[in-house]
Formats: structure tokens, sequence, C-alpha cells
């Protein structure tokens, strides 16, 4: 009787003990799931929040690049702009480039004396700014004068009439 009771002893010491280690475990179990879960749980937060920060920075830069490339189209019309206004100054010039020449010529040619009756009348014609080359046709610088006032006016030169002022005044003084 007293091997069996030791052996029933036995029995249940080594059941209680399995039992024991199963609740250990199932406890471990239970702790690690909950441990990995918090983890996961911070783990998706953090992603969670840097796709919403990828998101406002996509946003971010797709405004700014519409901006830029607004402002480089604006950029573009107003250089071809510019560039077409100075082309159009630059033929002006050369056109001015060549009425001073003209007036040059003009100046220096020993035919400006008395042929003024003959040539003037029929620029009077041309417009009232002509008239007072027929006032001066005794003085060369005069007639210069007159002329490139009166190509300033016909080309819309600011620059040739001003010249024509300052030769009119003193032409020949620095």
């Amino acid at each position: 009787f007293i091997d069996e009771r030791t052996q029933l002893e036995k029995e249940e010491m080594n059941g209680k003990h399995a039992f024991d280690m199963l609740v250990q475990d199932l406890t471990a179990q239970v702790e690690q799931s909950e441990t990995d879960r918090g983890e996961k749980a911070e783990s998706k937060a953090k992603k969670l929040q840097a796709k919403a920060d990828a998101e406002g920075s996509l946003s971010d830069t797709t405004s700014t690049m519409q901006a830029d490339s607004q402002y480089l189209t604006d950029l573009e019309g107003t250089c071809g702009q510019k560039a077409s206004d100075f082309e159009m100054r630059q033929q002006l010039r050369s056109e001015e480039i060549e009425s001073i020449a003209k007036a040059v010529e003009i100046l220096s040619s020993g035919k400006v004396a008395g042929n003024a009756e003959k040539h003037l009348p029929s620029l009077v014609q041309k417009g009232t700014s002509l008239a007072q080359l027929r006032a001066s046709s005794s003085q060369p610088q005069q007639r210069a004068a007159d002329f490139l006032l009166a190509q300033g006016k016909r080309m819309d030169s600011r620059v040739l009439s001003a010249l024509a002022v300052r030769v009119a005044e003193d032409p020949f003084s620095k």
C-alpha cells in the first residue's frame, strides 16, 4: 500500500509540476504577445506618421513646382517680349545711324551751297517740319540739323530729334 501511495504521490507531483510548467509557459507567451502587440502598434503609428509627413511634403513640392512652372512661363514671355523690343530698338538705331551718316555727308559735301532753291521746295511738301530748311539754306549745319529733325519725326526717334537740337545749337563743340 505504501508503495502504491508513493507511486501516486510521485505521479501527482509530476502532474502538478507539468501543470505549473504549462501555466508558466502560457503566462510567458501571453506577456510576449502583449509586448509584440505594443511594439507593432508603435511601429504602425510611426509608419502612419511618416506617411502623413511624406504626403504633406509631396503636396508642398507639387504646389511649389506648379508655382515655379508658372513663373518660368511668365519669365519666358517677358524675355521674349524684351528680346523683340531690343531687336526693334536695334533696327531703329541702325536707321538713325544711316540718317546721321547722310547728315554728315550733307555737311561735308561741297554741293550743299547753292542747291537749296532746287531741292527745298519739294521737301517742303512732305511735312511742316521741313519748312525750316528753306529759311536756313545758307547754313549747312542748320540744314543737317533740320534733316535730322525731319528724320527723327518721320521715324519717331527721340535720339535723332535730340541730336538735331544739339547740332543746331553748336555742331562742332564738345
